[in-house]
């Protein structure tokens, strides 16, 4: 029996990825399966949305979205004082390209420039800041009953 050109074609491999010691053979049906599946998982959870929750994007929505909107902006500014930004924490750079880094002094000089303060935390703030020898130490020398309530804080799930 003749197979068809286009069985041959879903068949093939476009693509091996290695995960551990384990090879994976992504084939041109598996890829548009997984898309199908996609659409169908969004495709339902619209569905329920629409049925069981009611959202609309009314007056209070867009206020909502607003209030998000100048909330992000607030603690990106604060995160910019501190030299670093949500981007650059998300993706966990350490050293920033470039372009990134003058965008982000720029913007840093105009935040400072804005409130007219230049770091977020102040010398006194940074001198209190304790390494763990310190910590121990201060935990060794508690008595009982602190030590216990600082065991029920950090403990407590």
């Amino acid at each position: 029996m003749n197979r068809l050109p286009l069985w041959d074609y879903l068949n093939k491999t476009f693509k091996t990825f290695k995960i551990g010691n384990l090879d994976v053979d992504a084939t041109y049906w598996q890829a548009g399966a997984i898309v199908i599946l996609i659409f169908m998982l969004i495709f339902t959870l619209a569905r329920l949305r629409y049925l069981y929750v009611h959202w609309n994007l009314g007056k209070s929505s867009i206020s909502m979205l607003f209030w998000g909107v100048v909330l992000t902006v607030i603690i990106e500014g604060f995160f910019i004082l501190s030299g670093r930004t949500i981007f650059t924490e998300i993706l966990g750079m350490k050293s920033v390209p470039k372009p990134f880094s003058t965008v982000l002094d720029i913007g840093r000089n105009k935040f400072v420039n804005v409130l007219g303060q230049e770091d977020s935390r102040s010398a006194e703030a940074e001198s209190k800041i304790l390494n763990s020898d310190q910590m121990y130490t201060h935990y060794v020398n508690m008595d009982d009953e602190e030590s216990r309530k600082l065991q029920e804080i950090l403990c407590r799930p």
